[in-house]
């Protein structure tokens, strides 16, 4: 064999033969740094390894050193107030539940619960505002006029069964005894009781004190409850309604008798309450319901 340099002059298809292609010239200069890379990879586990292996077995000397570091980043950490993250986390699901095209709920959806909000929020204002007495009267829901029976069949006057039964025992009672006992007035309702107050009062050009100490504001009268009478004499009928009342056959015996049925003066003389001396006015104290009403 020759050991001359080949000439220049090589033909096209022997040279060919020896050329590399850009592509080939690139994989070459990438493979040898993916194996260093890799190299380094194994070289730094090992040397992980290799310190984690001396710690493990030099822990006694190298714990001192260790431990107050974790013991500051546990302090960081208990210190941190991560509340953020479960609020975006709340805030990221409920995003996710509400669809992607906001006109899919018709404009009217949400409106409805608006509006019961406003007005659930009306109702509790009222009953936090509504006072529980109002000029020496307290407050008293109405009863249901479909739970209250009248004294007779040819009687207005609507009562609670139970009082509408001891009522006639007692009228009963006292026709026997000679007395004649009536009553004039039982359930009433908030209109009732306006005219009696509101109206009575302008009429009369009384302050709301005044009028108060006879008569009780709309809604704090215990003739709402269906437990409460105005009893008369028929025998003397300007007595009615009137202090005088006290002096009659009929006002005696309910004094007598009265508690054998369950019934009470509302109003006695020089009363807590303020309100006028009221011998007509007495309520019936002979259930549950009727104990919860006036003693609660």
């Amino acid at each position: 064999m020759s050991n001359l340099p080949p000439s220049r002059d090589v033909p096209p298809a022997r040279r060919e033969s020896t050329e590399i292609s850009l592509a080939e010239i690139e994989n070459l200069h990438r493979q040898p740094k993916a194996k260093r890379r890799g190299g380094k990879k194994l070289a730094f586990l090992l040397v992980l390894a290799g310190l984690g292996g001396g710690a493990f077995w030099q822990w006694d000397r190298v714990s001192p050193y260790v431990l107050p570091y974790v013991d500051g980043m546990k302090s960081a950490i208990a210190s941190t107030d991560f509340s953020f993250l479960s609020k975006s986390t709340a805030d990221t699901a409920e995003n996710s539940r509400k669809p992607n095209n906001t006109d899919a709920t018709a404009p009217g959806d949400s409106k409805p619960q608006v509006a019961q909000a406003s007005s659930e929020s009306i109702n509790l204002a009222i009953e936090d505002t509504d006072a529980d007495e109002l000029l020496g009267h307290r407050r008293y829901d109405l009863a249901s006029e479909e739970s209250l029976v009248t004294l007779n069949p040819n009687s207005s006057i609507k009562l609670q069964p139970d009082v509408q039964e001891a009522v006639n025992r007692m009228i009963e009672k006292a026709r026997i005894e000679g007395v004649q006992l009536g009553i004039i007035s039982g359930f009433r309702t908030l209109e009732d009781q306006q005219y009696l107050y509101l109206d009575l009062k302008a009429e009369r050009g009384q302050s709301v004190t005044d009028r108060a100490a006879v008569s009780a504001p709309p809604g704090y009268s215990e003739h709402h409850t269906g437990y409460a009478v105005d009893f008369i004499d028929p025998s003397e009928p300007d007595t009615d309604l009137k202090e005088s009342f006290e002096t009659t056959a009929a006002f005696r015996w309910l004094e007598k008798n009265s508690p054998y049925f369950n019934f009470e003066l509302s109003f006695p003389k020089d009363n807590e309450s303020g309100v006028s001396y009221e011998p007509w006015h007495w309520r019936y104290v002979g259930n549950q319901e009727s104990l919860e009403l006036f003693y609660r």
